[in-house]
């Protein structure tokens, strides 16, 4: 048997080894934000809502407390459902459990974002996975992309095996996952660990050409 023909059943062995994996769903760049109306916000509110509207990305949520400066958001989240559950609780946590009252939601033009099958990846996310991902990939190497729960992820390349590169790949989203944990104080690492929204999984392997 001639070298080309080894490397070939070796690649096979390979690919057969491979877990089956749904690819991502993407959902394009442009952003829409919808209202809830009749919400009265304060100065402060209103101010930050103007940055977060300047700074759109899908899937995200905007929550605030009536009558006080609270609020709480998300955006670039993988799944609409958690932005608003993570917006929610976040409104809640820093309002000392007050009511949190939906403001505003992002989400990607053209759906309903009360409908289903919002999940996939972030815009942002998304981007990086269209854009830098494919060209980071090496001649002969293999790479892998994964996600969390709410908008973390970590991309791989340049590995001599599909095992190599998905574990890289879920190491830098587990890092992504601890740098998002850090910030939001113990209450809400509490609630994503009860979520298990800081795990992550891999939603692509990059397979080299056999050419």
């Amino acid at each position: 048997m001639n070298k080309n023909g080894l490397t070939t059943i070796l690649l096979l062995a390979t690919l057969l080894s491979l877990p089956a994996q749904a690819e991502p769903k993407l959902f394009g760049n442009a952003v829409t934000m919808g209202k809830v109306p009749g919400i009265k916000l304060s100065a402060k509110q209103r101010r930050t809502l103007k940055w977060y509207a300047s700074n759109k990305a899908y899937f995200g949520a905007f929550y605030v407390v009536e009558g006080t400066d609270h609020v709480f958001w998300t955006r670039n989240f993988h799944s609409m459902k958690i932005a608003r559950e993570a917006a929610k609780t976040g409104c809640e946590i820093v309002s000392k459990s007050k009511s949190c009252v939906l403001h505003a939601v992002l989400y990607p033009k053209g759906m309903d974002p009360n409908g289903k099958g919002l999940d996939g990846l972030g815009q942002r996310t998304a981007k990086d996975f269209e854009r830098k991902y494919p060209k980071r990939q090496k001649d002969g190497k293999f790479g892998a992309f994964a996600i969390n729960g709410a908008h973390g992820y970590g991309a791989s390349h340049g590995w001599d095996s599909a095992e190599e590169a998905r574990e890289a790949a879920l190491a830098y989203c587990k890092l992504d996952s601890s740098h998002g944990m850090a910030p939001i104080g113990i209450a809400g690492r509490k609630w994503v660990e009860s979520k298990q929204i800081d795990k992550c999984r891999v939603v692509d392997t990059h397979i080299p050409s056999t050419d």
